[in-house]
């Protein structure tokens, strides 16, 4: 089946591991250490996977990728139990961009940031629990 990828260079990127796998706790699916240069990991998050991928030090010049910190999007994750998921966060110490609420559009959600300032937005879906 195909999957559904996002991917990022991560300019820490060992805190950044730390983020998604001890933090967050999402499972690691593949990671690799082919030398400075060549250092990633992927994620399982939902039916998705979050590839970090360590900021090389040489970078192609005219290359496809972009080196770039993210910005102007952010990741979206539904969790089986959002109020567990925000209780781990502060217990852990992660930065949390907003608290638990329940938002008008019936999610139940928080957002934290990881170490490069990406956001992760993090809910469960009221109505469907309601629904059930």
């Amino acid at each position: 089946m195909p999957e559904f990828r996002a991917a990022y260079f991560a300019q820490d990127y060992e805190a950044t591991l730390a983020f998604y796998r001890d933090g967050l706790e999402l499972p690691v699916i593949e990671s690799w250490d082919r030398g400075r240069d060549d250092r990633g990991t992927i994620f399982r998050a939902a039916e998705g996977r979050i590839e970090i991928l360590a900021l090389p030090e040489e970078r192609e010049e005219g290359s496809a990728w972009d080196y770039r910190r993210p910005a102007g999007v952010f990741l979206v994750i539904e969790v089986e139990d959002v109020s567990a998921a925000y209780e781990r966060a502060r217990a852990r110490g992660l930065s949390i961009r907003e608290d638990l609420k329940l938002q008008p559009w019936g999610h139940r959600s928080f957002v934290v940031a990881d170490p490069e300032g990406f956001g992760i937005y993090l809910y469960t879906d009221e109505k469907e629990e309601t629904a059930r």
